[in-house]
């Protein structure tokens, strides 16, 4: 028997990995869309505003820590991958869905004839499991 402990510890880190995968998506988008924007004012005529607004992009594309995110994801994933690979095929693509790739139960579950209800029961059931493995 897992304690209750090690059952919501698995969840926490497993959300927190949630949290990550999104911002490191919603990053990657924010990365393309300045660089985007950097290739089009490197083109314009080199004028003092250009020049600052060129500028504020490459300050706002260093603030965005990528790497570290990644780092951060890998390593809750390193802890998890082979137990997760252990999991009957339905609860691994159910925590890998929802938690490792962040969609939503509604979503997760109606690609595979579920409610949003029953993929979190599911869910909640398949990382129970994660932990008696673990």
């Amino acid at each position: 028997m897992v304690s209750e402990e090690t059952v919501a510890r698995v969840k926490q880190d497993l959300r927190h990995l949630r949290k990550i995968t999104h911002s490191i998506e919603v990053a990657l988008q924010v990365k393309e869309r300045h660089e985007k924007r950097l290739e089009v004012l490197r083109q314009a005529e080199q004028s003092p505003s250009i020049v600052d607004e060129i500028a504020k992009i490459q300050k706002v594309l260093s603030s965005l820590h990528i790497e570290e995110s990644i780092k951060r994801a890998t390593e809750i994933e390193l802890r998890y991958v082979e137990t997760i690979a252990k999991l009957e095929p339905l609860d691994k693509a159910i925590i890998e869905d929802c938690y490792i790739n962040g969609n939503a139960y509604w979503k997760s579950g109606r690609g595979i004839g579920y409610s949003a209800e029953g993929i979190r029961k599911k869910a909640d059931k398949a990382i129970r499991k994660l932990a008696e493995m673990l």
